[in-house]
């Protein structure tokens, strides 16, 4: 098989033999990892095994975020006080997928605990078209599961010769992305199912260097939102307030062909995590929408579900028009709000409850639902398939 190529490869890229030979050989390796995985058949066992495992880890997040920060804690003032020193005047976020959207989920909380400005970067984005945006004032973080993502590492490399601080989150020892790195983080969690404890995990870890750094540079205390046992305990109520919700509403999704999600600030990064899950645990497919270019398109056609992500926050009033839109174009919807926010619950054909935390950390619960709403419909093809 024929790898896809890269322009970090050429030798006219400037970076060393050694980093070229080594995109070529992640690159190769994603391309046989890709043709390798399960069909949209419900048939397909191993389709039916990685659902399996998708919601057995679904199950295990708030253990993971309790072992990550756990694992993290003697490392990270470290880390923390390192890139302080740096006197950082901005900070970049790089991934791809799950990851590039739990950096877009935590955005708002660096900027409140830095104080500096914060940009997620599409991780090919920022390799191949970096601009003036790092220098050795910029703090660049790549997250990837199995730390050899190759536009991760790629963003990673770029950020290195260009003087930046990096920092690599990952669930690896040994992989790719700590060797390019100036620090690691380890994620304790799992990827045998897709994608769940990896990313909320990963996004425990991320708040808490934010904090440790904001510390490092002057800014206040480590909030309380933001303790160990307190983050693994909010996705502990999420997951137990809404697993039967979604488990109903879920089953009644099944088949669904295009399932649309949107949401602002953290609730599009929910919205992004939400509509991955049901394009790899289901064979419908999804959308994630920004929650205001929602109005500027027919984004909903009749017929069709949108699920309106709006935690508690500046964006609740324009997540109202959004359900009273839906309803005009002639499509159902689903809210996924903030528990006692029945005002916006009643403009929905449906709506699911979640514990009350800080926006800033909406992400982080809000995705729990929609893992839910994802498994169940993958779950109900199955039954069906069983049944034919």
């Amino acid at each position: 098989m024929n790898a896809p190529s890269s322009p970090l490869i050429d030798p006219a890229s400037g970076i060393p033999a050694s980093d070229r030979e080594l995109v070529a050989r992640l690159t190769q390796a994603e391309a046989e990892l890709i043709s390798g995985l399960p069909s949209d058949d419900p048939n397909d066992p191993k389709r039916r095994k990685r659902v399996g495992h998708t919601a057995e880890e679904i199950e295990d997040q708030p253990l993971c975020i309790l072992r990550t920060l756990a694992q993290n804690e003697a490392v990270m003032p470290r880390v923390a006080t390192a890139l302080a020193a740096r006197a950082p005047k901005r900070v970049v976020l790089t991934g791809c997928g799950d990851s590039l959207a739990c950096h877009i989920g935590l955005r708002s909380l660096w900027e409140q605990a830095t104080g500096l400005p914060c940009l997620p970067v599409q991780a090919l984005e920022l390799a191949y078209y970096p601009g003036a945006l790092i220098d050795a004032q910029t703090i660049v973080l790549g997250l990837s599961s199995s730390g050899s993502t190759p536009r991760t590492v790629e963003a990673m490399l770029t950020a290195r010769q260009r003087g930046a601080a990096t920092v690599a989150l990952t669930n690896t020892v040994g992989s790719a992305m700590t060797d390019v790195a100036d620090h690691t983080l380890m994620i304790s969690a799992v990827r045998r199912g897709w994608p769940t404890q990896a990313s909320t995990a990963a996004m425990a870890a991320e708040a808490q260097l934010a904090a440790a750094l904001g510390q490092g540079l002057g800014r206040p205390d480590l909030p309380a939102e933001l303790g160990t046992g307190r983050l693994a305990g909010h996705v502990a109520q999420a997951l137990a307030a809404t697993k039967e919700p979604a488990r109903i509403i879920g089953r009644r999704l099944s088949g669904t062909p295009l399932l649309h999600l949107c949401g602002a600030g953290p609730g599009y990064a929910a919205a992004k995590f939400g509509a991955a899950k049901v394009k790899e645990c289901a064979s419908g497919h999804a959308i994630a929408h920004r929650l205001e270019e929602v109005h500027h398109y027919t984004s909903t056609k009749r017929g069709e579900t949108m699920v309106v992500i709006a935690p508690t926050g500046p964006s609740r009033a324009r997540a109202a028009d959004t359900l009273r839109q839906v309803r005009a174009w002639g499509g159902r919807s689903i809210a996924v709000l903030s528990k006692g926010d029945t005002a916006l619950g009643d403009l929905a054909d449906d709506a699911i409850f979640l514990p009350q935390v800080p926006e800033e950390l909406a992400a982080l619960t809000f995705t729990t639902p929609l893992q839910y709403l994802a498994l169940h419909m993958a779950l109900a093809e199955f039954d069906g398939s069983d049944n034919a």
